[in-house]
């Protein structure tokens, strides 16, 4: 992420946990630590960021207005911030520009992850690489961009599959294994958009089995999407990347069989 003036300025303790825990992966921690601190952009910023994570998107919206508010619509966190909430609510033309304008400032490796994510949702893949080595250039912490053939990603899902316990393997016989490069918006939910964002690694569609064992009237088979460019943006080699295909298939897998995110992590699928 892009740092700006206010980086620089000494923050408050509650501010400094607050970064700490949304650092850490800890949204919620987040929040609480920044509502100690006083109100203001930081404050707002933080806030904003953490209703993001949690996929909260009228509230990430609210403070990130608030942020707008006290530091301006040109300071550079908060233009970023804007292509995070545009991104978020699938505004990819909004999303562009704001990172573009980022980018325009200082290289930022991020900045060109983002722009590769929206190269690929329009489709121009070969950019979308071109973007992801130039921010291994950028910082050189990151691994060298990961790219596979159809039939390479297909043969570690068919393994994947293959290794299934009997149990499994015949309740996803008859499921649909779907490779995109991305999602795309025929799968979003406007209600809710933040629950498909656009770099989500897999879906599933469809009825559970418990659905379909009482007749549930779905107009769609079930169906596991995995999305490759995705995957491949975030994997640190072809062997990072044959595991997180497989994670992301058993994790799917789980929701097939009507279990939330906790009871898919029980089953030993996530």
């Amino acid at each position: 992420m892009m740092m700006n003036e206010q980086d620089e300025l000494p923050l408050d303790a509650a501010l400094e946990s607050a970064i700490a825990a949304l650092e850490a992966g800890d949204p919620e921690l987040a929040l609480t630590q920044a509502a100690r601190a006083e109100d203001g952009g930081p404050r707002a910023l933080i806030e904003a960021r953490a209703y993001l994570d949690l996929g909260m998107l009228d509230p990430a919206r609210e403070r990130l207005g608030a942020a707008t508010v006290a530091l301006g619509d040109d300071d550079i966190e908060v233009v970023e911030l804007e292509g995070e909430v545009a991104l978020e609510s699938w505004d990819l033309a909004a999303a562009a520009l704001a990172f573009e304008a980022v980018g325009a400032v200082e290289p930022d490796a991020w900045i060109h992850e983002r722009l590769a994510l929206l190269a690929d949702h329009a489709g121009d893949h070969d950019r979308a690489h071109a973007l992801m080595v130039e921010a291994a250039a950028i910082d050189e912490t990151r691994p060298t961009p990961v790219r596979v053939s159809a039939a390479a990603f297909d043969r570690v899902v068919e393994d994947a599959l293959a290794s299934l316990a009997p149990p499994f393997a015949d309740r996803v016989r008859n499921v649909r294994m779907v490779r995109e490069p991305v999602p795309f918006r025929e799968l979003v939910d406007p209600r809710d958009p933040s629950a498909t964002p656009p770099d989500i690694l897999g879906l599933f569609v469809g009825p559970t089995i418990h659905d379909l064992a009482e007749d549930f009237p779905a107009q769609l088979p079930p169906s596991i999407y995995l999305f490759q460019r995705n995957l491949e943006r975030m994997a640190r080699d072809e062997e990072h990347l044959a595991e997180e295909i497989r994670i992301t298939l058993f994790h799917e897998i789980g929701h097939l069989l009507g279990l939330d995110e906790s009871g898919v992590a029980e089953l030993g699928l996530a």
